[in-house]
C-alpha cells in the first residue's frame, strides 16, 4: 500500500530532479489517503519536453520507490494540458475533481499574483456597477491571498473556499490575519450567494454598492498583509 505521505515524498523527489510546474496525485491515494498504486500527473514546461530525457530522469529518481509500490507517472506539457482540458479529456476531468496538489513551482507567488488580479478585476467591475461580480472577485482575492500565505508556510493545498476555514488554518500555522469575525462571515456570505438561486444567503440580500465597496476594502487589506508574508 502507498500512503499520501509517501506520495508527497515522491513528489518532492520529482520536483528536485525534473523541476516540473506541478505534481498532482489522483486515484485512490487522493480519494482515500492510501491505495495499491500511485497515480501522478506531472506537468512540465514546453521547453522541457524532451520526453526521453524527462523519462530517464523520472525513472532514476523513482527507482527507489518502485521497490515499495507501483507508480504510474503521466507526464504532460503545459500546452498539451490546456489542449486536453478544452477538449474535455475524461482523465483530466477526473483529476480536476479528485486530484490533490502535491507540488507547484513558485506556488505561493502564483497564488498571491492571482489574488491581486482578482482584486483589480473587482475594482474594474465596481466601476461598471456590477456589484455582485465585484463581491465575488473580492472574495476570491481574499481566498487566494490566504492560501498564498499558507502555502509559504508549507501547507498542502486543499479544496476549500471557506474564509472561516482558511482563517482557522492561518491561526494553526501562526499566520496573523487582519480579518474581524464579522468580515469573515460577510465574505463567506458573498461566496455562498454567488448563484442566483442562492441570493437569499447573502447577509443583506443581493449586494449593493456599499457591500461591494466593503468587500474590496476587506480584500485590499488582506492582500496588503499577505503579500509581504509570502516567501520570495
Amino acid at each position: 500500500m502507498v500512503t499520501i505521505k509517501e506520495a508527497r515524498e515522491a513528489a518532492s523527489s520529482i520536483a528536485r530532479a525534473v523541476d516540473p510546474l506541478s505534481v498532482v496525485v489522483f486515484g485512490s491515494v487522493a480519494r482515500e489517503g492510501r491505495g495499491a498504486d500511485l497515480d501522478l500527473l506531472i506537468v512540465i514546461d514546453d521547453h522541457d519536453c524532451k520526453s526521453s530525457d524527462t523519462d530517464r530522469k523520472l525513472f532514476k529518481v523513482l527507482k527507489k520507490y518502485y521497490q515499495r509500490f507501483s507508480i504510474e507517472p503521466f507526464v504532460v506539457t503545459r500546452s498539451s494540458l490546456r489542449e486536453y482540458f478544452f477538449r474535455g479529456s475524461p482523465l483530466l476531468t477526473t483529476i480536476q475533481s479528485e486530484g490533490r496538489l502535491l507540488y507547484m513551482r513558485n506556488a505561493a507567488q502564483e497564488w498571491i499574483r492571482q489574488s491581486r488580479e482578482e482584486l483589480e478585476t473587482g475594482r474594474y467591475l465596481l466601476g461598471g456597477d456590477f456589484f455582485k461580480g465585484t463581491c465575488y472577485h473580492a472574495q476570491q482575492s481574499v481566498e487566494k491571498a490566504m492560501k498564498a500565505a499558507l502555502l509559504s508556510k508549507g501547507w498542502m493545498l486543499e479544496k476549500v473556499h471557506s474564509i472561516a476555514r482558511l482563517a482557522a488554518l492561518c491561526a494553526e500555522y501562526k499566520i496573523k490575519t487582519v480579518l474581524a469575525d464579522d468580515e469573515i462571515v460577510f465574505m463567506d456570505g458573498i461566496y455562498r450567494g454567488r448563484y442566483s438561486a442562492e441570493e437569499g444567503l447573502l447577509p443583506l440580500g443581493s449586494p449593493v454598492r456599499e457591500d461591494a465597496e466593503r468587500a474590496l476594502r476587506i480584500a485590499s487589506k488582506v492582500v496588503k498583509t499577505a503579500g509581504p508574508a509570502v516567501k520570495k
